[in-house]
């Protein structure tokens, strides 16, 4: 995993790590949303499994993902903090602004559609972070084109 130059041993490590994470919390998830939709069939408990383990996957990527933050090279962490900050930005104005679109007839969405919005933000800023720095790997961050100050 090169991407560009951006990503040591150790960082594709740690990213794998959390995508495997991720993988894991995606499919309980799902269980748990399947385990709520059928409770009037299963034992009461299994809901309550379900949804208790996907909240400590969810628990698992978060900390998986900070210690990839931690571990990442100053760069990579700006990227990706930068992409963070696009995809949360993104979800908050959709938060804000689609219940005024939906007044003026647009089809009303579940709550579900803001954290995919946040998350679809962030993996554009992600992109954009690693297009833009992509020429710049290896320089000085501290002036304003990246290069000698």
């Amino acid at each position: 995993m090169s991407w560009g130059g951006f990503y040591t041993a150790r960082d594709a490590r740690f990213q794998r790590r959390v995508l495997l994470w991720m993988l894991a919390f995606a499919l309980a998830y799902i269980a748990a949303g399947a385990a709520l939709r059928f409770r009037a069939v299963l034992p009461t408990a299994m809901p309550w499994l379900a949804v208790g383990a996907a909240l400590a996957l969810a628990f698992q990527v978060t900390r998986s993902y900070v210690q990839f933050l931690r571990g990442a090279d100053e760069l990579l962490r700006r990227i990706e903090i930068e992409a963070l900050a696009f995809g949360f930005a993104a979800g908050a104005v959709f938060a804000l602004l689609y219940p005024l679109l939906a007044r003026l007839g647009a089809p009303a969405v579940d709550g579900y559609w803001t954290a995919l919005v946040m998350m679809a933000g962030w993996a554009a800023g992600g992109w954009l972070g690693l297009r833009r720095y992509s020429s710049r790997a290896g320089q000085d961050l501290g002036s304003p084109r990246g290069g000698p100050q």
